[in-house]
Parts: structure tokens; sequence; C-alpha cells
């Protein structure tokens, strides 16, 4: 089993930093995937820290070290996709436009999102079962929107672009949601379209409002 396998090897002395790293990395996930399977079985409410630990052969103490709180294991990648997410959009082309950028950037974790997706699905179960979790993964989207718009300012500020900030606000929160609304559909049917085409289907339907938004607001301009 993943917990034995780790907890025997992560007993073990080794010099080498990468090694370490590696184990380090194999606990993290042993822990994460011990979690989903019985907040599957047992509700997340009905799972203690200790059960998970004890799964993987290690102390509760090692948890807290790979995980702040129990809801923390059940997103255990969300920070890694965030930060590959903020990175992108920084190295985006200058003087692309906010809502392209975030579009483009967006579309990067779709690979991750596929290759996870049997994972997602039982997550999906887990948070729909527990109000709890539900705030605290829309407390936690809130996070990922103002980490973004922080990202889009500095990119806007390095260009000499005038910005405001409501407005990258609003577009950071109208992408945010068309990213979230295609990956719960494309969660909840197994016989949904690619979670690529929902997505692109989806900034498209944004696009044209967005263009219709400025056509009115030039029309109104000019009478």
């Amino acid at each position: 089993m993943i917990c034995q396998n780790v907890a025997m090897s992560t007993g073990a002395g080794h010099s080498s930093t990468g090694l370490r790293e590696r184990k380090k990395a194999r606990t993290r996930e042993a822990l994460s995937e011990a979690a989903i399977a019985r907040f599957a079985r047992q509700g997340f409410d009905g799972t203690t820290v200790e059960e998970i630990a004890e799964a993987c052969e290690v102390s509760p103490r090692t948890f807290f070290r790979y995980f702040p709180t129990k809801e923390d294991v059940l997103f255990a990648d969300a920070a890694a996709r965030r930060e590959r997410l903020l990175s992108v959009i920084a190295e985006r082309p200058v003087g692309e436009p906010a809502f392209t950028a975030l579009c483009a950037a967006m579309r990067t974790l779709t690979a991750d999102y596929r290759d996870d997706r049997d994972a997602l699905v039982a997550r999906s179960k887990i948070v729909a079962a527990s109000p709890h979790l539900q705030a605290y993964k829309a407390e936690h989207q809130h996070g990922w929107e103002a980490d973004v718009v922080d990202v889009l300012e500095r990119r806007a500020f390095a260009q000499h672009e005038a910005v405001r900030r409501d407005e990258l606000v609003l577009v950071t929160a109208v992408t945010t949601a068309a990213l979230r609304v295609a990956l719960d559909a494309w969660v909840a049917d197994a016989s949904a379209p690619d979670l690529g085409v929902l997505l692109d289907d989806a900034f498209a339907r944004l696009a044209t409002g967005f263009d219709a938004t400025r056509m009115m607001a030039k029309t109104t301009g000019e009478t």
C-alpha cells in the first residue's frame, strides 16, 4: 500500500536533499489520498486527523507538518495550481488585455484537471455533502481571485498602463466563474464535452458579452 511504503521510507535517514524532497512529496500525496478515501466513506465530519495519519502510519504531528488543517488536505493541489496560474499570467505578452491573458492562463490548468478527474469527482461529492467545506472552498476561491488581481495590477503598472483595480476585480471574477462553471459541468457528467471545449465556450460567451457592453457604452457616449 502507498501509505505503508511511505511510512517505511520516511523512517530512514538520508543525506540527499533530493531524496528527502521526493519522500516528502510521497508522504504528502499519501496523506491526501488516504484523506479523500476516508472522507468518501465516512464523510468529512466523521473522519479525524488521527485516522488519516494512522492510515499512513505517521503521527498526527506529521500530518500537521504537511497540512495546517483537515480542510487543507482535501485541497492539497490548490496552492501549486494557484502559483502556476499566477506565473503564467505574469509571463503573458506585454500589451495583452487582462481578459485575454486570464483566459490563456486558465487554459493551462486544463491538462492538470484532466489528469486528476477521478480525484476531482470524489472531492466534488465530499464538498457537496458538507456546508462547512462549501464555505471553505468559496473563501479560498476568493483568495485566488485577490492574488490574480494583484498580479494583473503589477503587470499593468510594469507596462505603464492606466488601470482601474475594480475593472481587474470584475474581469477576474467573471473569468474565474467561467472556469468554475466549466469545471463543475465536466466533473458532474462523464459524457460531457472535453474540459477545454467547455472552457473555450464559456470564455467565448464572456467575450461576446464584453464586446456588447463596450458597444453599448460607445453608443451611449455618442448620443
